[in-house]
């Protein structure tokens, strides 16, 4: 029983390490992104004449934020929670008419 105690609070610990490490990049990211959009901003340029770059750079910062929700998801847990379908369920009755009623 103590060996699955230790491999438990080890498993805890690690996961514990990436929520903190998600974080800390998810900070960074906003970061980026906010100096970004100042940049963006500020630059005089046309939305259709956007430079290739600026565009792949923003696609890089979107893939990267969510590459952090996805990792914290899965520390966090928060996918391995079971979804309740709490709407009432409709039965479809076919071949009725007013007459019939």
């Amino acid at each position: 029983m103590s060996k699955k105690n230790d491999k438990n609070k080890i498993k805890e610990n690690v996961n514990l390490k990436h929520i903190e490490f998600y974080n800390k990049t998810l900070d960074i990211l906003e970061f980026i992104l906010d100096e970004f959009s100042r940049e963006l901003t500020r630059a005089d340029i046309e939305f259709l004449e956007m430079p290739k770059n600026s565009v792949s750079t923003l696609d890089f910062l979107i893939s990267a934020i969510g590459k952090v929700q996805k990792g914290q998801r899965l520390a966090l847990g928060l996918d391995n929670e079971m979804i309740v379908n709490e709407e009432p369920e409709i039965n479809i009755v076919e071949g009725l008419t007013e007459n019939k009623i």
